[in-house]
């Protein structure tokens, strides 16, 4: 489904050095194409030239005969040579460069603990399962005269699952605190990470892209599943559009993160993948490059993100920032940009 433009005045790009440019109007898709590519290769890059740091440290220790030992060996164990030669590439009191080495986005990294790991694995094996029992039990509801309304309901499903999209993705951006028990580290903590270092949902496997989204729908459909098994074949015909609708937000819903991954991702996708993303038919990268131009306050449906246009139009987002702003006096965004502003 293709969308209008978003306006010029969302359309920003980022600024020279590869950090968001509060501000910054829009490049061509060329240039949008390229930071991505930036994007993306910043983490390995990082790597990279810090271990080749390491490697001209121990070659210059071996040739002032700094070593010790028959062999010459460095003195230092790895770890504070990396740290040396870190020192030497990055100027003194200059901030570490936007991505996978600033400082807030590795604290935070360090926070994905062994339990978050484990409600992941069940989570997502609960949630698939659930999901194949249903549309193999569904595939017999179907019947030809319901055609178009099992059509419709595919459709408000997929647009329902945009919208919660934006909304979950919306609150744990704007609101709370990583410091907040038990939904701190477990949920708003990916969100914070992911505006510092981009790139790292990429580097995610597939346990931790998706884990919470099966969270999310597990319920509704063992709820689903218990229908199927328990309601007449009478009953089910009725309810067939209902529940195609549900099943078709449960999908999209649980994929929701396995897309937005794609969005970050500009090597190695699909052929099919960039099909769907040229076309709209699920979130495409240079649109969702609007969101994360700091600081990060529009175009948060990231499904399809047929609604982030409509929604921007209307000032959405916004209108909700001011009421519980106006109602509990917080400051939207306040610990994101507490975690974006760390340097050590």
């Amino acid at each position: 489904m293709l969308l209008p433009p978003p306006p010029s005045s969302l359309a920003q790009a980022l600024a020279p050095g590869g950090s968001p440019g509060t501000g910054a109007r829009a490049a061509g898709p060329e240039l949008q194409d390229e930071a991505g590519l930036r994007e993306q290769q910043s983490g390995e890059e990082a790597g990279r030239s810090r271990a080749a740091g390491v490697m001209a440290e121990r070659a210059q220790r071996r040739a002032a005969g700094a070593g010790s030992g028959p062999r010459g060996a460095s003195a230092l164990p790895p770890e504070a040579e990396a740290a040396a030669s870190a020192a030497q590439e990055e100027p003194e009191g200059a901030c570490p460069r936007w991505g996978a080495q600033h400082a807030g986005a590795r604290e935070l990294a360090e926070l994905y603990s062994p339990g978050k790991r484990l409600q992941e694995w069940i989570s997502v094996i609960l949630c698939f399962s659930l999901m194949s029992f249903n549309f193999y039990n569904l595939l017999f509801c179907l019947r030809l005269e319901h055609a178009f309304s099992i059509i419709v309901g595919i459709f408000a499903g997929v647009i329902t699952a945009d919208f919660v999209s934006g909304l979950v993705h919306w609150g744990a951006d704007t609101w709370g605190s990583v410091e907040l028990p038990i939904v701190g580290k477990a949920f708003i903590r990916p969100f914070r990470e992911h505006h510092i270092d981009p790139t790292a949902i990429t580097r995610h496997d597939f346990i931790e892209t998706n884990g919470d989204n099966c969270m999310l729908t597990v319920l509704p459909l063992a709820n689903m599943a218990y229908k199927l098994v328990s309601l007449s074949p009478e009953a089910l015909h009725q309810t067939c559009p209902w529940e195609c609708y549900v099943f078709a937000l449960s999908v999209f819903v649980t994929l929701t993160n396995q897309i937005h991954k794609w969005s970050h991702t500009y090597f190695g996708l699909p052929c099919w993948v960039i099909f769907l993303q040229d076309w709209h038919i699920i979130l495409p990268r240079k649109h969702h490059r609007i969101h994360h131009v700091s600081p990060h306050e529009t175009y948060f449906c990231i499904t399809t993100g047929w609604l982030n246009y409509p929604l921007e139009k209307i000032g959405f987002w916004k209108f909700l920032e001011n009421v519980i702003q106006g109602l509990t006096g917080e400051k939207p965004r306040a610990d994101d940009m507490k975690w974006a502003q760390k340097i050590k």
